[in-house]
């Protein structure tokens, strides 16, 4: 695996709508490797890994580029700043953190916070809109730098060590990660279906960009790679720790919007099984994927999910394990290369 690949996609901002440099990397990685690429009007970026097989299966991979963040919103005559939440953003986890805006250059700033000596330790927590974002700068050096609409992200850079990987956005750079080294593979084998894989935007805007994928590829059968939530920790009990870190792969029974194909969930489970590759299986009624939109739209799929474990999903600092990386990379390759043996009963 190329692990500074990884470390390259989770250190560049693409925040919902803003994915053109995540799409970059995206294409100088497996551009080379696919028969067609195409972008949509939305800016999806969907390619063709092999040549058509003619009454074969078709099968959709997709992970999506957008990481949850923050739009500048207003500018305040003394430079402070005030942004507009993208995505799920505990108010909590927001207060007192350091960002930085990619405006003209990139500039660092901090979410203000009381200090505690002086602070009313009753107040309620203070949502996002209503945070001021400080730049330490001059009001003039920031309407030189900073325009309303430029995309901030948390200030974390990715650490990749210890059979760990810790950074923002695991939340979908490692779904993202897995899909280019799994094509680094598949475009190399003789395939048996025809094989497309997709980098979506803004699913973390409702599922946005997944919504007219479906129509142009028409799949037989569909999977969204995703960071999934992991809450093994101390305390919590074992009925809601959700996915595990170091247990393998989750494959998704279901979420919020999805009830997951079953058959085509019980054909993964063999093959893994069969391989010895390490998974775990998850039903849960929170959550959401690009995997519902590919369910329902167009002429719909055979659809489920299939996520690498992540703890603290959506905040600065997720952690994930290298090994479930592996081995989703591992599960998934062996999928596409044995779709064209499932059988519908």
């Amino acid at each position: 695996m190329d692990l500074e690949l990884l470390k390259e996609l989770c250190d560049t901002p693409g925040v919902p709508g803003l994915e053109d440099e995540i799409a970059k990397i995206v294409q100088n990685n497996i551009l080379n490797l696919c028969q067609s690429h195409e972008i949509d009007a939305m800016g999806n970026n969907i390619f063709t890994v092999n040549k058509k097989i003619e009454k074969a299966p078709t099968i959709l991979v997709d992970a999506h580029m957008d990481e949850v963040g923050f739009l500048v919103s207003n500018i305040e005559n003394n430079g402070m700043i005030r942004v507009i939440a993208l995505g799920g953003i505990d108010p909590k986890l927001f207060y007192g953190q350091r960002l930085t805006i990619w405006g003209k250059k990139a500039i660092e700033a901090t979410v203000a916070a009381i200090p505690p000596h002086i602070s009313n330790k009753s107040d309620a927590i203070t949502q996002v809109e209503d945070c001021i974002i400080d730049t330490g700068l001059k009001d003039k050096d920031v309407l030189k730098f900073i325009n309303i609409g430029d995309q901030i992200t948390f200030s974390t850079n990715c650490e990749i060590g210890y059979d760990r990987v810790l950074s923002k956005a695991l939340d979908d750079r490692v779904g993202l990660f897995v899909l280019i080294e799994a094509v680094k593979v598949l475009s190399k084998k003789k395939l048996n279906c025809n094989f497309t894989v997709s980098a979506s935007v803004q699913e973390e805007m409702g599922l946005r960009g997944a919504r007219i994928i479906n129509s142009k590829v028409n799949p037989d059968f569909s999977i969204a790679l995703e960071g999934t939530v992991s809450n093994d920790l101390l305390g919590v009990p074992s009925y809601k720790s959700l996915a595990s870190l170091d247990n393998g792969p989750e494959i998704r029974i279901s979420d919020k919007y999805l009830i997951a194909d079953r058959k085509l969930n019980s054909f993964i489970e063999s093959i893994a099984k069969k391989k010895k590759i390490p998974y775990q299986l998850t039903a849960k009624n929170a959550g959401g994927t690009n995997s519902t939109a590919f369910q329902v739209t167009g002429n719909g799929s055979k659809a489920t999910v299939l996520s690498v474990p992540v703890r603290y999903l959506h905040s600065p600092s997720s952690i994930c394990k290298i090994k479930d990386i592996k081995n989703t990379i591992s599960l998934l390759v062996e999928i596409v290369t044995k779709i064209n043996t499932f059988k519908n009963v």
